[in-house]
């Protein structure tokens, strides 16, 4: 599964930066992320993923401070594969790169609209109230 999605804001670039990088908070603004409890520290940090439909995994991520860009890697779980938020000036855009295992690769063309429309709403979250 192969998509981006991308919302456009008016406020400052550097809050929803904030939002997006701070990883203690994925879930508030990613719903099908029940939990991403960090397990380790470094040049990326570890952490375990329980996904709100079922499962859970395990994850790295990796903070370009200068790029903008989260990078997080599922390593085990429902699927593997790579998830990029990057934030520009006026946008911010996810990118996902994954392939279901399991039973969730049968019904794959629902796990795809199910994911496009959770990540609109997970941009559109962290869009919601700035104050620039």
């Amino acid at each position: 599964m192969r998509f981006t999605e991308r919302c456009e804001f008016k406020g400052d670039p550097a809050e929803v930066w904030t939002r997006v990088s701070n990883l203690q908070t994925i879930p508030t603004y990613w719903h099908g992320t029940r939990e991403f409890k960090i397990t380790a520290t470094g040049a990326k940090t570890s952490a375990d993923v329980v996904f709100a439909f079922g499962g859970k995994g395990k994850a790295e991520a990796a903070v370009d401070e200068k790029g903008r860009m989260l990078t997080i890697e599922y390593l085990d779980g429902p699927f593997r594969g790579r998830q990029t938020v990057t934030v520009t000036d006026g946008s911010v855009q996810a990118a996902w790169d994954v392939v279901f295992k399991g039973a969730y690769k049968i019904v794959g063309p629902l796990n795809t609209s199910h994911f496009r429309s959770g990540t609109r709403h997970a941009l559109q979250r962290i869009c919601e109230g700035l104050t620039g």
